[in-house]
């Protein structure tokens, strides 16, 4: 019963694709239909790139947390000190500004 239901989608499918097999575009039409495409797919890239990001971060942050409450769980103190000296160094190079690296040629 339902394959009688979707027997004229499918001779709907068939004959667009066969409509669409003798269409032919011009060279502008494809240039466009390229651009379009290349713009749809830029933008997906970019969404899933944003989400792939956060993502892991919330990686990294999360294993920073699990390794301070390991750390701190530890009953010894330098181990402790140690890691927040750590802590400490990778705060200060991440607020550091950044700066770009010339190469110098000899002459």
């Amino acid at each position: 019963d339902s394959m009688e239901q979707l027997k004229p989608l499918m001779t709907m499918v068939l004959y667009c694709i066969d409509k669409i097999k003798r269409y032919r575009l011009s060279k502008e039409g494809k240039m466009k239909a390229e651009k379009n495409r290349q713009r749809v797919e830029e933008a997906f890239m970019k969404s899933t790139h944003a989400a792939r990001a956060e993502a892991a971060a919330a990686r990294r942050e999360e294993r920073r947390r699990i390794e301070k409450e390991k750390v701190m769980a530890d009953s010894d103190p330098e181990k402790q000190r140690r890691w927040e000296e750590r802590e400490q160094k990778r705060q200060a190079k991440k607020r550091a500004p950044k700066m770009k690296q010339l190469k110098v040629k000899a002459l």
